[in-house]
C-alpha cells in the first residue's frame, strides 16, 4: 500500500487544493499591487489622450468655433492698423487676393480626396478676406468703425451671399497643401461676383504682390525661377487649378442693398467724378430697381465721359463686361427658371432620414448589423 501511495503523482501539490478564497486573494496579492493596476490604467489612458490629442492636433481647421476664429481673422484686414501699407486704388480691383490652406483628416471622403462639401468653408473666409482688404474704407464707413461694438444706431451692414457654385476639376490627397486666389470678377447695378481658384501649391506665382510689395522677396523669385517650366505649362493647360467658384454677393444695411458702384467709390475705388460728387449712401430696397441717380454707360452705375479719369473707367468697363458674359450662370435671369423646377405638386420617391443624431447612428448600426427585422427609413 505503501508503495501504491509512493507511486501517485503531483503527491506534492495535493495539499495546495485545499486552499479557500481568502488564501486565493492572498496568493494573487503577492503577485498584483494596486500600484500595477493604477499604472496599467494610467497607461491605457494615456494613449487614448495622445490619440485625442493627435486628432485634435492634426485637424485644427476643423474644430468648433474654428470656422469662427477664422472669419474673425480675415475681418482684422479691415481695421486701419491691420490694413496695406499701399493705398487701394482702381488698379486693385480685380487683382487677385492668396489665401493658402491645406486638406486635414476630418474633410477627406470615401475616396481619399477632399470632401466637395468641405470647399465652400474655404470660400466664405477667402471671400472674407478679399472684402475686408479691397472694401475697408467703405466697411468702416457704413459700419461707423472698425470696432466690431462702435455704438452706432445704423443697421447692421455686412456682406451677404446670394449664390454660389463650385466646379471640381481635380482631387486634392489628405493633407495636400493648395492656395485660394480670390478676386472680383464683375458686378452689376445690386450684386457683387467673385471668382475663387483652388490652386495647387506653388505651381504659379504672381508677378508681383502689389498690396505687399515686402512679399516678392528673394523667396518668392527663387520659387518661381525653379518652377518656371511647371509654371508655363500649368497655367497653359489649366493643370494647376484645382476647382473654380462663383459667389454672388450683396452688401447689406440692415435690409437695404448698398450699390456695388457706390461701394466702390467710398472705398477709393473709383474716381469720385465717376459718380455725383455728393457722396452719400443711395441705398435701395431689395424689390427696388437697382440703380443710381448719377448717368451711366452700362449696367454697372458708373458714369462714363472722355476725361482721362473715364478712360481708366473705360478699362474697369470693359474688364466688367468680359466677366459678366462669364458670371451669367449665376444672374437672376438663369437662377429664376431653376426656381421655376420645384415640383411642390405631385408624387414623390418618399422619405429617408438624414442618418444624424444618437437616433440615427444607432439606427444606421442596427441595419448594418442586422440587429432588426424591420426597415428604418
Amino acid at each position: 500500500m505503501a508503495t501504491l501511495n509512493s507511486s501517485l503523482p503531483y503527491q506534492g501539490s495535493v495539499p495546495y487544493l485545499n486552499l479557500n478564497g481568502s488564501d486565493v486573494l492572498k496568493s494573487l496579492g503577492r503577485f498584483i499591487q494596486p500600484a500595477d493596476v493604477l499604472s496599467y490604467l494610467w497607461s491605457f489612458v494615456t494613449i487614448w489622450r495622445l490619440l485625442v490629442v493627435l486628432l485634435v492636433l492634426g485637424n485644427l481647421k476643423n474644430i468648433p468655433l474654428m470656422w469662427h476664429l477664422r472669419i474673425v481673422n480675415a475681418f482684422r484686414f479691415a481695421c486701419k492698423s491691420q490694413r496695406p501699407k499701399v493705398p487701394v486704388t482702381w488698379e486693385h480691383i480685380f487683382q487677385p487676393l492668396i489665401t493658402t490652406n491645406h486638406a486635414p483628416i476630418m474633410e477627406i471622403d470615401f475616396n481619399l480626396h477632399k470632401s466637395n462639401s468641405s470647399y465652400f468653408s474655404d470660400l466664405d473666409v477667402a471671400r472674407t478676406h478679399l472684402v475686408c482688404t479691397l472694401f475697408s474704407k467703405g466697411l468702416e464707413h457704413f459700419r461707423g468703425g472698425t470696432a466690431a461694438m462702435n455704438g452706432s444706431k445704423e443697421p447692421l451692414f455686412g456682406l451677404a451671399l446670394g449664390a454660389v457654385s463650385c466646379s471640381f476639376k481635380r482631387e486634392l490627397k489628405p493633407y495636400e497643401t493648395y492656395e485660394l486666389w480670390t478676386r472680383v470678377l464683375t458686378w452689376d447695378e445690386k450684386w457683387f461676383y467673385i471668382v475663387t481658384h483652388f490652386v495647387r501649391k506653388d505651381k504659379v506665382v504672381p508677378n508681383k504682390y502689389s498690396l505687399y510689395p515686402q512679399q516678392g522677396s528673394s523667396g518668392a523669385k527663387d520659387s518661381k525661377k525653379s518652377g518656371s517650366a511647371s509654371i508655363t505649362d500649368d497655367t497653359l493647360s489649366n493643370k494647376a487649378i484645382v476647382a473654380t467658384a462663383l459667389s454672388k454677393c450683396v452688401f447689406k444695411q440692415g435690409r437695404k442693398t448698398v450699390s456695388p458702384a457706390l461701394m466702390l467709390k467710398i472705398s477709393g475705388l473709383l474716381p469720385v467724378m465717376s459718380l455725383d460728387e455728393t457722396p452719400s449712401p443711395q441705398l435701395h430696397g431689395d424689390r427696388d430697381q437697382a440703380s443710381l441717380q448719377s448717368s451711366r454707360s452700362s449696367d454697372s452705375g458708373i458714369e462714363m465721359d472722355d476725361s482721362k479719369e473715364m478712360r481708366d473707367l473705360e478699362k474697369i468697363e470693359n474688364e466688367r463686361l468680359r466677366g459678366m458674359s462669364v458670371a451669367t450662370t449665376l444672374a437672376a435671369q438663369a437662377q429664376d427658371p431653376l426656381e421655376m423646377e420645384f415640383t411642390a405638386e405631385g408624387d414623390a420617391l418618399g422619405r429617408h432620414t438624414d442618418g444624424t443624431g444618437i437616433t440615427g447612428v444607432v439606427s444606421t448600426l442596427a441595419q448594418l448589423a442586422h440587429l432588426t427585422r424591420t426597415q428604418i427609413l
